[in-house]
């Protein structure tokens, strides 16, 4: 990998020392501990970094290096109150006869040498569409308050401070629709067992996982993260059926990105040679955070539908977008029209700073 970025490269070292349990090299003359953590934390990796950084000899100053354990402490303390929400989650779901699959960072965290080190701003669970009513009974007794219901494919619930639950009725929407086809039906390629808690079989959880990486990647971008859960479930995961897994992302067009994304993972955690093209991704993955940037996201959009052809896209969205998000469109497919107008309407006061955004770079905007 040719030279990026400074702080990038060494907060790789510094990631990749956590994994192999083996004591990082000093930070060279030209990091700044500053900006090492200000990346690690934009990447939502600043805990993790953290059990490297205590192992130098020669730390940050005493203010930073308190800043920096004190998102390293509170990492652990949500990650403690995340995993005992979920198995109260999980076995009231049982209890009730609800099947539920856990998805993406619940399961992964499992990997990593300490589970805190793998953060998650929020617990995703698979359930049956049809029991959703009855989830959210359970989830309002649990003391959660139901942020919104019966939109897009997932509902929302929160409890302050930290705990924040989305239960998915599908893996994918609108947004993510390509791999639709390959997700239609998770609980047919789910290992089955005696109770209610499900489990995908390797290939095709990873399949998911990098699906998911995609869907951020293709819209505003995905971050370190993405690619360091790649590389510890290869890791933690020997003798994977990698033909079987690369099938399940063909159906979407995206089995050659997904096995980019794989090198990439292998180039930044593994040592494998790179090239200008991945040299490339990663200064594309560094333009943006955990979750990517909305310039990016407008960029990506443009390039798709044209100026002018992403601009209608987001005035008048298609017929499926609509029923997602609007359940009354999805009662009675007739009143779609009439919700173009509610859209048009409300949607300037709803996320007005991201709308504000998307015309701007939809309009052209000023890049240095």
């Amino acid at each position: 990998m040719n030279k990026i970025n400074n702080e990038f490269e060494y907060l790789l070292h510094l990631l990749g020392s956590v994994l192999k349990d083996e004591k990082p090299r000093e930070l060279p003359k030209e990091v700044s501990f500053e900006r090492l953590f200000a990346l690690a934390d934009e990447h939502s990796l600043a805990n993790m970094a953290f059990y490297a950084v205590e192992r130098l000899e020669n730390k940050p100053d005493p203010e930073l290096l308190r800043r920096w354990e004190t998102v390293r402490d509170r990492g652990i303390v949500t990650d403690m109150t995340q995993l005992s929400e979920l198995e109260l989650i999980k076995s009231a779901f049982s209890e009730r006869k609800i099947r539920t699959l856990p998805l993406k960072g619940s399961v992964l965290k499992s990997m990593y040498p300490q589970s805190d080190m793998r953060t998650m701003s929020d617990i995703d669970i698979l359930i049956d569409e049809e029991n959703a009513p009855e989830a959210r009974e359970i989830m309002l007794s649990l003391g959660y308050e139901n942020e919104h219901f019966g939109i897009d494919v997932d509902d929302l619930y929160v409890k302050p401070p930290v705990m924040n639950v989305e239960i998915h009725r599908e893996l994918f929407g609108e947004i993510g629709k390509e791999f639709r086809e390959s997700f239609a039906d998770p609980w047919k390629l789910c290992v089955w067992s005696e109770d209610y808690v499900k489990e995908l079989p390797p290939e095709e959880f990873l399949a998911y996982v990098i699906a998911h990486a995609i869907k951020h990647y293709n819209r505003g971008g995905t971050g370190i993260r993405s690619f360091l859960d790649i590389w510890v479930y290869l890791d933690k995961t020997p003798g994977l059926d990698m033909g079987r897994m690369l099938d399940m992302l063909r159906p979407a067009g995206q089995a050659e990105l997904a096995e980019d994304l794989i090198r990439l993972s292998r180039i930044w955690f593994g040592g494998e040679e790179g090239s200008e093209k991945y040299d490339e991704m990663t200064r594309y993955i560094l333009s943006g955070g955990t979750y990517g940037t909305m310039e990016n996201l407008v960029d990506n959009k443009i390039s798709e539908y044209g100026r002018w052809g992403y601009l209608f896209h987001l005035l008048f969205p298609s017929m499926s977008y609509m029923k997602l998000m609007y359940p009354a469109v999805k009662k009675a497919p007739f009143l779609y029209p009439v919700f173009w107008l509610v859209r048009l309407v409300t949607k300037p006061f709803i996320n007005g700073r991201e709308n504000l955004e998307k015309l701007k770079g939809i309009m052209g905007r000023n890049r240095s």
